[in-house]
């Protein structure tokens, strides 16, 4: 925790797309297993581009991401991401280029398809106000989606509407 007083101190940003574990864990409200998940995130899906897609780490949700918030930051450009053979793969080449978009296609992504608000959920691919508002009913009338796939169940949307917000859409 002496690190992260003295960070507070400085005034100074921790870059989550540079962080190894040990740094990470000195954030309130993050352990070891939860940096390990921010690690590998990290290494599945390129470079973190908005402080917002911790969200869609396991073990981070809402009180936690409000304590990260005013402590972290994201790197200008980041681009970079070490590949499964310990190979750096920049941002120009396909590899990274797929994982980003994979990862984010708008601004606002990831979106947690099971605690979002309409205005969250409004900004998925395809959905706008009504199927935002038909969304979360039927999130109230039957639980929690097992997967991005289940909004093939609610009124209005279908496997198009499902595939365009894939990129975007997580459950936890």
């Amino acid at each position: 925790m002496p690190w992260l007083f003295a960070l507070a101190l400085a005034g100074e940003l921790m870059d989550i797309n540079k962080a190894d574990a040990a740094a990470l864990e000195s954030l309130p409200g993050i352990g070891e297993s939860t940096a390990a998940n921010i690690i590998a995130y990290r290494d599945q899906n390129g470079p973190f581009t908005s402080i917002d897609q911790l969200d869609a780490v396991s073990g981070i949700g809402e009180k936690t991401m409000e304590k990260l918030r005013p402590l972290v930051t994201v790197s200008e450009g980041a681009g970079a991401k070490s590949g499964d053979d310990g190979a750096t793969v920049t941002a120009g080449s396909a590899a990274a280029s797929e994982a980003a978009a994979t990862a984010t296609t708008a601004a606002g992504c990831p979106v947690n398809i099971n605690t979002a608000s309409a205005a969250g959920l409004d900004v998925l691919p395809g959905i706008g106000d009504a199927k935002a508002a038909e969304i979360i009913a039927y999130r109230e009338a039957n639980g929690a989606f097992a997967s991005c796939d289940g909004l093939d169940a609610v009124s209005g949307i279908g496997p198009a509407t499902v595939d365009k917000l894939r990129a975007c859409c997580v459950v936890k």
